[in-house]
């Protein structure tokens, strides 16, 4: 591995932790889920997450991620999915709210009884899917990864290492969200305060959903 290669994956790893560390809609879905279902849930919707950030990688790297900024249609299609589906998790999230608002407020609620709980593999599905329809991570790579190899090309293996380098950053940054989450959860929150804080992640995700659809429909005029 050459200086220039070390250099500019140092200097990824940088604008990652930067990326990471930025509220957004994959941080809103690791508290709702871990404020849900505990910290597994978390940590399940983080694994999705991040997976969605290494396949981002690897596109990247083979040049697909390109249609993103070469086709606007392309883009247009998944941005407009990726809102839809964060306005879907706010509503599964307002449903949730409502239930727990209406259990015992005499009772802290630390057993997730008060709603269904989600299975990991669907929480994990959700945490990918948040990640993957949207399409900003897709031109983020593409828009850095060129300056920061200038001359190497960009190959499927470059694309996936700095995927994994996202990744690890992402993973240990919402793993420690969720266990804040669920330790608020346990000992801080009974049913109803809770309730207040699912009903808040919910317009946070209906928020960014329709952000982006905004923008998609902005950009088309």
């Amino acid at each position: 591995m050459g200086i220039e290669t070390t250099s500019g994956i140092i200097a990824f790893a940088w604008l990652a932790l930067a990326m990471t560390l930025a509220p957004g809609s994959d941080t809103v879905l690791v508290i709702r889920s871990s404020l849900r279902d505990g910290t597994r849930a978390g940590v399940a919707a983080a694994a999705g997450i991040v997976l969605g950030v290494i396949v981002w990688g690897g596109l990247a790297g083979l040049g697909v991620a390109l249609l993103l900024v070469r086709l606007p249609v392309v883009y247009r299609v998944v941005a407009i999915g990726g809102g839809v589906y964060l306005a879907y998790l706010s509503v599964m999230t307002f449903v949730s709210a409502r239930r727990l608002w209406r259990s015992d407020p005499a009772v802290p609620d630390d057993s997730g009884e008060a709603t269904p709980r989600r299975s990991l593999p669907q929480t994990f599905i959700a945490g990918l899917l948040t990640n993957l329809l949207n399409p900003k991570i897709g031109v983020f790579y593409l828009s850095i990864m060129p300056g920061l190899f200038i001359g190497q090309g960009l190959t499927l293996w470059l694309g996936l290492e700095l995927g994994g380098i996202h990744a690890a950053l992402g993973i240990v940054w919402l793993s420690i969200v969720s266990v804040l989450a669920t330790w608020a959860r346990r000992h801080l929150l009974r049913a109803k305060p809770r309730a207040v804080l699912d009903g808040i992640c919910g317009a946070l995700l209906l928020a960014f959903g329709v952000l982006v659809i905004v923008e998609v429909v902005m950009q088309t005029r």
